[in-house]
């Protein structure tokens, strides 16, 4: 692993074209057409990346056993993405800059724990978050992890647990998730919330210290898990359920 760090610092200057060619030749990573990387380094166990996906300056993808990332996909500035068995990132997620998302290495934990980060297509994580996937953390398709500064805790000193946020969910900034906790779909969780627990429901506010369901989604409130996530993509059309 040391040697493959050394070759991928090594080609970070270099034109993508470049980079994608070595990568290919001596690390056996795949590439769709049309993917662009920047100033960054990608030093994992495999690695498959879908069409006209772009990787921009200043990032890192380190020691993850298998990282797939989809087509269309956009990874901004200064993120890292370290460890884990498996990364899985969905056609046309965006994940903007300085977010940390990382598994704790052979972490010391009395349970049975799934390092596995899995985000759906369409989602979006913003700027400046912490995301522990030591256990397993799964967004739904259309999840936007907005503002700054929310964390993702799956693991305490000797146990883990999965986070679990639903399809078309809108999470405001710094919102708090412990393990064992999760947030149904198409819910709007408020900032500074800290979920604590399974909370169980659609199309509802999600708030509070501990986090609860509040009251469903009034019409003006629900543009926020139903707009698009990205300005090239269709919005949502589904309705709630009555």
């Amino acid at each position: 692993m040391k040697i493959r760090l050394v070759l991928a610092l090594l080609l970070v200057p270099f034109p993508s074209f470049i980079k994608k060619a070595v990568y290919r030749l001596f690390f056996g990573y795949r590439f769709g057409r049309g993917v662009k990387i920047g100033l960054s380094a990608i030093v994992v166990g495999s690695c498959t990346i879908g069409a006209r996906t772009r990787i921009g300056h200043f990032n890192i993808f380190y020691r993850t056993k298998d990282l797939r990332i989809g087509s269309d996909v956009i990874v901004g500035v200064g993120n890292r993405i370290l460890g884990g068995d498996l990364v899985n990132i969905g056609d046309r997620c965006q994940i903007f800059r300085f977010n940390e998302i990382n598994s704790i290495l052979e972490p010391l934990a009395l349970d049975h724990f799934e390092p596995v980060l899995e985000v759906g297509a369409g989602s979006v994580i913003t700027v400046n978050h912490k995301i522990d996937f030591t256990d397993r953390v799964e967004f739904g398709e259309n999840v936007v992890f907005a503002g700054r500064n929310s964390n993702i805790w799956t693991h305490n000193r000797q146990k883990a647990g999965p986070v679990s946020i639903g399809r078309n969910c809108y999470v405001g900034a710094n919102v708090q998730f412990v393990a064992n906790t999760s947030v149904g779909e198409y819910c709007v969780v408020g900032l500074g919330s800290v979920v604590t627990k399974k909370i169980e429901g659609d199309w509802s506010i999600v708030a509070g210290m501990p986090a609860k369901l509040v009251k469903p989604l009034d019409e003006d409130s629900k543009v926020l898990v139903t707009y698009p996530t990205r300005p090239d993509l269709e919005p949502v059309v589904e309705a709630a359920a009555d």
